[in-house]
């Protein structure tokens, strides 16, 4: 998140920097990410020992035409059960809050884990 940015505004801003969308978001929950057992974490990790992830699912009301000024270098859509093959990194938790995601449109039930 950038300076006096809430996470809706953060999320809608990094969807527009990767894949040129923007739309309305729903909050669906959030998880505390504890590093405290993690015996790979030091003091130099990217990451806070202790952080938060906020979820939101967005419906999108308008593709802007894909740049490819920020990170990203092609916006692909692709079906959700797909991701897996995408994110190299995927688990158990990413599939339920997937999945949650996809079964919970816009019905404002929010995740907690």
């Amino acid at each position: 998140m950038e300076s006096q940015e809430t996470p809706e505004e953060c999320m809608k801003r990094e969807a527009y920097e990767e894949g040129y969308i923007s739309g309305s978001c729903s909050l669906l929950g959030k998880i505390e990410v504890d590093h405290h057992v993690d015996p790979n974490w030091n003091q130099n990790s990217p990451y806070p020992k202790v952080g938060y992830q906020v979820y939101y699912r967005m419906e999108i009301d308008h593709w802007h035409s894909f740049e490819a000024e920020y990170e990203s270098v092609e916006r692909k859509l692709i079906d959700p059960s797909e991701f897996k093959i995408y994110y190299h990194d995927w688990n158990e938790l990413h599939q339920e809050i997937l999945d949650y995601a996809v079964s919970h449109k816009q019905r404002g039930e929010e995740f907690d884990h």
